[in-house]
Formats: structure tokens, sequence, C-alpha cells
């Protein structure tokens, strides 16, 4: 809250009735009244108390007069004050978290405005426990600014679910908590290999490569890595190609005729990457034929090879026709 005091202005030969007490802060959208005691404020009053102010805010005030003929000119703004502290009353939003790495529990939040933090040291506390135990483990925060916790135990399985809390505090002390919500811990990077990987070459440039992914289980591929590289070299000079998504099929192209190519497949997530599989060869034709024989070779090596799905994945890609007309063609 804050006292306010004024002296009477001219009321042009009609006497003031109200005044109304107004306030903006770094906060607000220019002037906004503020709730007042006494409320209304008359006309024969030179000082009242602005309340609802939240604590420890600059604010600047000004009165605004009316009488019987209307609203006259606000006063000058008053110098800027601040108000008292006050312990937190804001608890942070949409708490929430997942993802992460192996044995590891993030736990996010939003962080709570400056307009509410209500003092100085401002900061948060961070509670969780697993489904099913009483203690809860606290963890402080000491940035305001912060918006995200990782806990990390070896001894946490992949997507064990926790129930998780966070609340504020200042100098001033401890302010509530949010509400419980359940946040899973780190699902963990893959652990198992693609397997049935198989490759064939389409032309003089391309290999196509597909394969199935590894069993359901945490951990699960996002997406998928292909490494390839000539046969006589290392594998760490070779290149790389990632799927947009969790495809489990890949064109690559750009490659050398006539060359004996070694492929292998891994998954990844935001965890991080799994094993590779065994490595596969594929060696790329000779020269590059007119087009319509490179398309026939193509359907014959799709037809020998690979299911309907990756043959039509293989028309679509190289006709640069959409699925549907693929799926016409083929059939």
């Amino acid at each position: 809250m804050a006292t306010l005091s004024w002296s009477r202005g001219v009321d042009n030969h009609s006497p003031i009735s109200t005044y109304n007490l107004q306030a903006r802060s770094p906060f607000s959208l220019g002037w906004q009244t503020v709730k007042t005691e006494p409320d209304p404020v008359t006309g024969d009053m030179e000082s009242a108390v602005a309340v609802d102010l939240n604590p420890w805010v600059e604010y600047e005030f000004r009165v605004v007069a009316s009488n019987g003929i209307g609203t006259g000119d606000p006063s000058a703004p008053s110098r800027v004050v601040r108000t008292n502290e006050a312990v937190p009353s804001v608890a942070p939003a949409n708490v929430s978290g997942g993802s992460g790495r192996r044995h590891e529990l993030v736990i996010t939040w939003e962080p709570v405005s400056e307009e509410f933090q209500n003092g100085e040291g401002f900061g948060y506390i961070v509670a969780f426990r697993a489904n099913g135990t009483r203690g809860w483990k606290e963890k402080m925060v000491t940035s305001a600014d912060a918006s995200k916790f990782i806990y990390r135990d070896e001894t946490v399985p992949p997507l064990t679910p926790f129930e998780v809390k966070v609340g504020v505090y200042n100098n001033k002390g401890d302010g509530p908590f949010s509400n419980i919500v359940t946040v899973y811990s780190a699902e963990g990077e893959p652990r198992e290999a693609p397997s049935d990987v198989k490759a064939a070459s389409v032309s003089s440039s391309e290999i196509i490569v597909v394969w199935r992914p590894p069993n359901p289980a945490p951990g699960r591929p996002k997406n998928y890595e292909v490494n390839y590289w000539k046969d006589m070299e290392q594998e760490e000079s070779g290149e790389r190609m990632k799927t947009p998504g969790n495809e489990t099929t890949i064109l690559l192209t750009g490659l050398e005729g006539n060359t004996l190519y070694h492929i292998t497949v891994k998954g990844y997530n935001s965890a991080g990457q799994g094993p590779a599989s065994t490595a596969v060869r594929a060696k790329t034709k000779k020269s590059r034929k007119p087009f319509m024989q490179q398309l026939v070779n193509g359907l014959f090596v799709l037809a020998v090879y690979f299911t309907p799905r990756d043959q039509l994945k293989w028309l679509a890609n190289t006709l640069a026709f959409p699925l549907w007309v693929c799926i016409l063609f083929y059939f």
C-alpha cells in the first residue's frame, strides 16, 4: 500500500465531488486507476491510501479531480516510490519436463515475472519424489530467471514417473508451490541397433538402404543416421546422412560409380546415439545409363530385394512424382 496526499486545486466555481487515484509502474500499460481506502475518495479529502499494489515494485502516482461539470486534468506525477517487500504469492506456471539423458530427471517451468517476485533474493524450490514414495527431495535454484532443473541419479531407471512441484522464495520467506504434476525420467539413448539392414545399387551414383527399427523399448529412436564409406577407406573418413524422422529407408546420392561402399545404420534421439548395425556392402553401377534403362534396373532391384512399400518410396524419389501417382503407376 502507499499513502498519498495532495493539495486541493481550483474548482472553477463547481465543488469537487470525487478524486480518482492513478498509478503506473514498469509493468503497467500506462496509467491505471487504483483501489483506495476509503472508497470513494470524496472532494473534501486531501489524502487516501492506495491498496492492492504489488510488493517491491516502483510506482508513480497522480490524482484526477471531478465535479458536476466534468473531469479535470491530472496532477503532475509524484516521485517514484517502491512498495515494501513481502513473501512471494505467485507460484511458477506450466511445470513440466521430460527428455534429457539416461538417468536424468528434467524439470521445467515458466519463470515468475519480476512484477510478482515481491522482493530481493528471489529463487525457486524444486521438489520431487518417485511415485509411491513419501519423502520429497528439495533443491534450491537461486537464479530468478531459471526455468529448468536437471536431477541426475544413476539408479533411476528410464521412464520412471515422479511427482514434481516448484515453489518460490525470497529474503522475506517461502511462497507457494505449484500444483503437483507427473514428470518421467529420461528415456535414454537407443540401446539396440537397427536390424535386417539391406542395401542395393540403383544407379552409378545411388544406393537405396532399408532396415527394421529396434524392438520397442525405452530409448526409442527419433531419427536414424546412415554412415557409408568406400572400400579400402576407414569408417571415420566416410559420409553421414540423417533421416528427417524415424523413416526406415533412405536413398544415398552423389556416390562414385563402380565403387564398393560399406554401410551402417544407427538410431538416435535427444539423449544420444545408439549402437551401429553390422555393416553391409553395396557397389554402385559402372556408368550412368539412360533414364529408362536406369528405371528398369531399379525396378528389378526393388522387386528382388524390397517390400512393395519400399518400392513405392523409391519410385516417388526417382520419378519425383507424388506417391499416389506412383501407386497408380505401380499397379
